[in-house]
């Protein structure tokens, strides 16, 4: 059986404890690591270094993935945020959404300046986004963290 496209929904979120015991209480879920750690990204402006703070659940998929609230950034608003989904191949996946009217927002960039993942593209009207998310260079890191790692 091959892993579903869409593997994780992710939640902007105020703080990650009071959250992940909400959930913890409502759905049943339990919580892997927290990470921490500053992160560039491209941004249709220019680069940009974000100090991030998430956990993803550890039942899934769909993984739950709650992100702290990172002020004139991409995780500005508080809520659902977006559905991460796999891609072999986020350079090209992300220019077809960009011709199908979904700008991208913000994209971890390769060497070459590429879009090459954690590539949030936003869905015109739905107040949501999408995540492009390699899946050679992030899969193994996903089950890292799963058996108990860091996810970086």
């Amino acid at each position: 059986m091959t892993s579903p496209r869409i593997y994780h929904v992710g939640i902007v979120v105020d703080a990650l404890e009071p959250a992940m015991e909400q959930f913890a209480a409502a759905a049943g879920v339990t919580w892997g690591r927290v990470q921490r750690f500053a992160a560039g990204f491209g941004t249709p402006s220019g680069p940009r270094t974000f100090d991030q703070a998430f956990v993803l659940s550890l039942e899934g998929p769909p993984y739950i993935e709650l992100l702290v609230r990172v002020p004139d950034s991409v995780w500005e608003r508080t809520g659902l945020h977006h559905l991460g989904m796999w891609s072999d191949d986020v350079p090209g996946e992300s220019a077809g959404l960009e011709e199908g009217g979904c700008p991208w927002e913000a994209a971890l960039l390769d060497a070459e300046g590429r879009r090459a993942g954690g590539c949030y593209h936003v869905l015109p009207g739905l107040g949501a986004r999408v995540e492009l998310v390699s899946r050679a260079a992030s899969a193994p890191r996903l089950e890292r963290y799963l058996a108990g790692g860091d996810y970086r």
